[in-house]
This record gives structure tokens, C-alpha cells and sequence, in this order.
């Protein structure tokens, strides 16, 4: 029979079934979990002190490998990593370096730790999945590079002492006259360090095995060759032929020349900033060597001028040319030497001396032009019954001012005129006031013919620059004249000096006549139109002189007694001179004399006492 199924199998629960899987499967994971943890401790201890399956160090495999055997492979990596090497290149020329020279180093005990280290967290959560990794993937560690900058700065130092050269200006050799050359300027080079550096350091972290090119900089001549061709050109057109100098006048045309290959050194080459702040090579001349030349060309040019000798024939009426007047000519070597660089510089290479042309201040030439027509003032002093040494010293200083020639406008000097006063040229011993009293010296009456000048200017009318009185009043200069009109001189402190200050020249032309004891002074030009007034003398502090005095003097025969000194009274004297022309007053002159008292002085020869001397003989005046 059969039984229904439900009546022959048999089936646990649910319940009880899903127990029992729960209870294999915690019992198969339990396993499991006791299996991977033993299998991790197995791991860990296999590599306690080994590198982790996976690790590299710059593609080599390490995997089980102790930091020991780690520290050894990267010391021998560093060693080839540290003698590869490094080309500059600077132009055609190279320089090779390892990288150990240029400052790279390798860090092995680092790198070394950072291989050993992968893994070793000490955190197995991280640990683990990073071990399970490194099983499906490797990685790689490279070498720790360490850079140092010092030896590349130096190296980049020592390679600038055979990279670097100075550029060359172009130069302007004179090997000749004809033979003049330029150098070429050249530049230099100059290694560029700031833009060199970098190059350097990323070649040396790359795998790129080609040369590094340095940067170099050109440095540009501060002379071109274009700077140098202008002198050039001046150079050589300044020596393609004689340099000349020329001189014409009217009795004379000369010529001179220095030829090239004596130019040659007469010249320099400088080197000069200009005002831009450019190098420019200059030509100059030597003016040193120059002056010679210039005082060779003044020998032959300079003369010195003469004036005129005139004199006035009044019995013809007319200016006679006694001498020939002569223009002076001088060279003006400052200007010479300006007017040679200038035609240098023109290139022209001739030169036109530069005379200086000074004509005679008393010409020969054109007499109309001078005005000398007739006579425009004279004066005339008397001096009859001077001594014979006095009228000789008037006759020697008159004729000192025959014929002076005073131009428009010029002072008139007396004592520029008579010069010295000495025996040589003529001069006799005479009386003369000396200090306070009257002495024996030479040239005692040279005053008469001061006194006379004085007084043809004064009554001309022209303008009085200097005029002094004497000490005292003396007779001669009171002859057919009034008191205080006399001049004295006495060089070089003591002149008489007047103006000429008409549009015309003055002749003066004097004349002494020795019987007549007159001297006379007249001056020709041109009439003035002038109206000269004088007054009467006015006198006071009228100071009466002394009694005589009597001094012995053994010079003197025994019983002779003479006068040396003449009794004066002492006074102010004031002259009014006006000058007018037409309306206009030119001139108001107060001529001035302060007289000392004077007295009179004998000398006595040494026996006598008392001296018996008539006082009234008659005087011998200065």
C-alpha cells in the first residue's frame, strides 16, 4: 500500500534548518578569520624587517630586501646617478661636469628609509589594504636628489675668466703719410650668469643628455668703426698734401709750408666723450709743435711802427714830412693757431696769418686829415742873465719838444718828452730848489721850459690834467708875466700835463734865443674859436721872510762871500683862467700857488766873521 508522502518523508523545521546554516557559516568564517589572521601574522613576520613585495627604488625590485641591502643598492644608484655628467656649451667651445661637481647629491639614507617605510604604518587597517596593493600594483621610489647652488656659482664663475672677453674699438694706426689704416673694432662677449643658472639646474634633474647652450651677451665696441671714419677722412685729407701759410701786405707776400711727413707727428689721436655721452676719436694738432713755426713767421712779419717827424714851415706855410711814418704789423699767434685748426677742420690746409695791423699813431700819409694848419697858441719867458749852464739846460730840454706831434684826445706829458736829466745828454750843473732851499744840481732851468709849455696851453685854452707850483716865488717866471703862472717839475713824481682835447693834432715846435734870453712855445693845429680869459692874480696870507743867513763855507776863497738863495715873501696866489666856446663855458680853472717864505742865504768864505756883502748884486734864479 502506498503510504501518502506527507507519511513517509520526514523534513526538520524551518527553524531549525536556518539555525543550523547560521551556525556552519559563523563556523566557516571563524575559520576563515583564523586563517587570514594567521595568514598576516605569517606575512608580517615573514617581512618584520624586509621591504614589502612590490616596493622599487628606481625600477629595481627591493621586494624582501633588509634597509641594509636597501642602503647599499641606492649607494650604488647615487654613484652612477652622481658621475653622470653635465656639457655646457659657450659658442664652439664646451665644458663637462659631473653632477656631483654642480652640487647634486643623493640623499640615500632617506631614500632608503622611504622604500623600507612603504607599508609600515603601524595601523593594520591602513597597512593591510596598502600591502594587498602593492601585491596588484609595484611601486617605484626614486632616489632623493639634494642640489646645492655653491659649486654651480663657482663653476659658473671660473667659466665667465675663459668665456668672457672685452670688445675691441676700432683704432686709427698713422704708420705714414701715405699710409693711414683702420682697425676693425671687435665685441666682446660677456657669459649671461642669471640667465645661465637656470638652464643648468633643470638639465640636471632631467634625462634630456643634450648640452646645455650657455647665454651669452655681446658687448658692443664704444668706438665703431663708424666713429673712427670721420677722423679718418680728416687724417687723411690733412696729410694728402703740405699744410700752408700765407701772409700779404702791401710791401710784402710771403709763403709758408710743412709738409706731410713732418705733419705726421705734429698730430695726436684722443679719444674724447662728447656731449651725448658717445666716444668719438679726435684729431688734434700739437700746438707746441707749432709754436715754432709761428715765431719763425713773426720774424719775417712783425715790425715795429714808427710815427711821423712833421714839422711846420711857416715861412712856406705848410706841414713838411721830415720822416716817414711806418704801421706796425704783428703776428697774432693765439689767432694763428686758432685760424690752423680751423682750416684743419675745414680742410682746407691753408692757412691766412692773422697780422695785426696797428697804424702809426702820427701818420705821414693824408696831412689834410691831421688839421695842422697854422698857429694856434704860443707863449714866450724870458730868462736873460742866467748863468751859462742855465741857458744850456733850457736851449738841451727845449729842443726835447721840437716837433712832438700830440694826436686828438691824447695827454701831453712834459716829462715823457725831456726824459731824463743827466750830464750825458747835455745837462750842466745849475741852481735848482731842492727841499726847502735852493741847491747847485744838474738841469737848473729845465722849469723856464716847463713854465712856457704850461703857458701856451693855458692861454690856448686846452684842458690842464697836472700843474704844480714851485716852492717859492722865482723872478724869472715874473717877467712880462703875472704872479702864480709858473709850473715846476720834477720826475717822476712832479709833471706838467695837459689835453689835447680838440678833433685835431697838435704840433709843438719850441725855439731858444740865447742873446735874447727868450724861449718860445708854439702849437699848430687847428683854430679853436676859444676865448681865453685870465685874471688879475689874487694874493694872500702874505708871510714876510726872514733876515738872511750867513753860513760859512770853506769851498770858498777867504774874503768872498756869495748868494745861493734869494729872499721871497710867502704867499697865496689863485689865477682864474675861463675857457668858452661860442656860449658854452668849457673851462673854469683856479690855478692855485702856495708860496713859502724864502730867505736869503750867503755863503762866507771860512776866515771872515763877518761878512760885508752888498745884498742888492744881482740874483741868479732858478
Amino acid at each position: 500500500m502506498i503510504k501518502p508522502i506527507s507519511q513517509v518523508v520526514k523534513f526538520p523545521s524551518l527553524k531549525k534548518a536556518l539555525t543550523l546554516l547560521f551556525t556552519l557559516l559563523v563556523l566557516a568564517a571563524g575559520g576563515l578569520l583564523v586563517v587570514i589572521i594567521f595568514g598576516v601574522l605569517a606575512f608580517q613576520i615573514v617581512y618584520l624587517d624586509r621591504a614589502y613585495p612590490g616596493v622599487t627604488v628606481a625600477g629595481i625590485d627591493v621586494s624582501g630586501m633588509s634597509r641594509p641591502e636597501i642602503v647599499d643598492l641606492v649607494t650604488a644608484q647615487a654613484d652612477k646617478i652622481l658621475n653622470e655628467t653635465l656639457t655646457i656649451q659657450i659658442g664652439d667651445e664646451t665644458h663637462t661636469f659631473t653632477k656631483e661637481e654642480l652640487g647634486v647629491s643623493v640623499d640615500v639614507e632617506a631614500t632608503a628609509d622611504k622604500a623600507y617605510q612603504l607599508g609600515r604604518q603601524g595601523n593594520l587597517l591602513v597597512d593591510v589594504p596598502m600591502h594587498l596593493s602593492l601585491l596588484s600594483r609595484s611601486r617605484d621610489v626614486q632616489p632623493i636628489i639634494l642640489y646645492n647652488t655653491g659649486p654651480s656659482h663657482q663653476m659658473l664663475q671660473s667659466l665667465i675668466a675663459v668665456s668672457d672677453y672685452p670688445p675691441q674699438n676700432a683704432q686709427l694706426v698713422i704708420h705714414s703719410a701715405d699710409k693711414v689704416e683702420i682697425v676693425p673694432a671687435q665685441f666682446g662677449q660677456q657669459l649671461h650668469v642669471d640667465a645661465t643658472r637656470p638652464l643648468i639646474e633643470a638639465a640636471l634633474f632631467s634625462d634630456n643628455p643634450e648640452p646645455v647652450k650657455a647665454v651669452t651677451q655681446k658687448i658692443q665696441p664704444a668706438l665703431s668703426n663708424e666713429a673712427v671714419a670721420s677722423t679718418y677722412r680728416q687724417v687723411t685729407n690733412l696729410l694728402a698734401k703740405p699744410l700752408t701759410f700765407s701772409y700779404k701786405s702791401k710791401a710784402d707776400n710771403v709763403e709758408w709750408t710743412i709738409e706731410p711727413k713732418t705733419l705726421v707727428s705734429m698730430i695726436d689721436l684722443v679719444e674724447e666723450v662728447d656731449d651725448n655721452g658717445q666716444l668719438q676719436l679726435q684729431m688734434n694738432l700739437k700746438k707746441d709743435m707749432f709754436t715754432p713755426y709761428y715765431e719763425t713767421f713773426a720774424k719775417r712779419i712783425d715790425q715795429d711802427g714808427t710815427d711821423a717827424k712833421l714839422h711846420f714851415d711857416e715861412a712856406e706855410n705848410k706841414l713838411v714830412v721830415l720822416k716817414e711814418s711806418q704801421d706796425s704789423y704783428h703776428l697774432d699767434v693765439d689767432a694763428a693757431w686758432t685760424e690752423t685748426v680751423k682750416a684743419v677742420e675745414n680742410g682746407t690746409n691753408s692757412v691766412k696769418l692773422p697780422v695785426v695791423v696797428t697804424p702809426a699813431r702820427i701818420p705821414s700819409q693824408n696831412l689834410e686829415a691831421l688839421g695842422i694848419k697854422e698857429v694856434v697858441s704860443e707863449a714866450t719867458s724870458y730868462f736873460s742873465g742866467s748863468s751859462e749852464a742855465r741857458m744850456n739846460n733850457i736851449e738841451v730840454a727845449a729842443a726835447k719838444f721840437e716837433d712832438v706831434v700830440i694826436p686828438p684826445g691824447e695827454v701831453f706829458s712834459f716829462n715823457e718828452y725831456l726824459g731824463e736829466v743827466t750830464k750825458e745828454l747835455g745837462y750842466d750843473e745849475s741852481l735848482i730848489i731842492y727841499g726847502d732851499r735852493t741847491a747847485v744840481g744838474i738841469g737848473g732851468g729845465v722849469c723856464q721850459v716847463s713854465t712856457t709849455a704850461f703857458r701856451a696851453a693855458l692861454f690856448g685854452g686846452f684842458e690842464i690834467v697836472e700843474r704844480w707850483a714851485h716852492g717859492y716865488r722865482v723872478g724869472w717866471y715874473e717877467i712880462n708875466s703875472k704872479i702864480g703862472l709858473d709850473a715846476t717839475v720834477y720826475a717822476p713824481y712832479v709833471d706838467f700835463k695837459f689835453r689835447n682835447d680838440t678833433d685835431h693834432f697838435l704840433l709843438i715846435q719850441t725855439a731858444s734865443d740865447l742873446e735874447a734870453g727868450t724861449i718860445t712855445f708854439k702849437f699848430f693845429g687847428t683854430p679853436t674859436n676859444r676865448e681865453v680869459t685870465v685874471s688879475e692874480p689874487v694874493v694872500t696870507n702874505v708871510v714876510q721872510h726872514g733876515p738872511p743867513i750867513y753860513e760859512n763855507d770853506p769851498s770858498l776863497p777867504d774874503g768872498v762871500i756869495k748868494q745861493v738863495d734869494w729872499a721871497q715873501d710867502g704867499m697865496n696866489v689863485s689865477v682864474t683862467r675861463l675857457v668858452k666856446e661860442g656860449d658854452k663855458l668849457l673851462y673854469k680853472d683856479e690855478i692855485v700857488s702856495r708860496y713859502q717864505p724864502w730867505t736869503a742865504i750867503y755863503k762866507v768864505g771860512t776866515k771872515r766873521t763877518q761878512p760885508s756883502y752888498n745884498p742888492a748884486n744881482n740874483p741868479i734864479y732858478n
